[in-house]
């Protein structure tokens, strides 16, 4: 199987956040501009005391996701360690 962010992963990422977990979704529209404070277009997640702000459905999918796992301490994984997954060659995914 192989999945890859496009228009048709906006509905399915939008149901698990609304159905599965119970998130209130939102779209905050960048045409609503202020000079003083603009606004960009952004996707919103919210449940409870948690805001979730991202450009795209998926991503703010991914970022309920991280939440979820690492709790309030995701912050802490800001350094992981990436350059085992540049060095990977990717020649296998064809």
């Amino acid at each position: 199987m192989t999945l890859g962010s496009a228009g048709n992963t906006q509905g399915p990422a939008l149901h698990i956040l609304e159905v599965a977990k119970q998130y209130t979704v939102m779209y905050i529209c960048g045409d609503d501009y202020d000079e003083e404070e603009p606004v960009l277009s952004q996707w919103v997640a919210v449940k409870g005391e948690n805001r979730f702000f991202a450009e795209s459905p998926e991503a703010l999918l991914g970022l309920v996701c991280i939440y979820e796992a690492l709790g309030n301490d995701w912050n802490k994984y800001s350094s992981y360690d990436t350059e085992h997954i540049f060095q990977r060659d990717p020649s296998y995914l064809l």
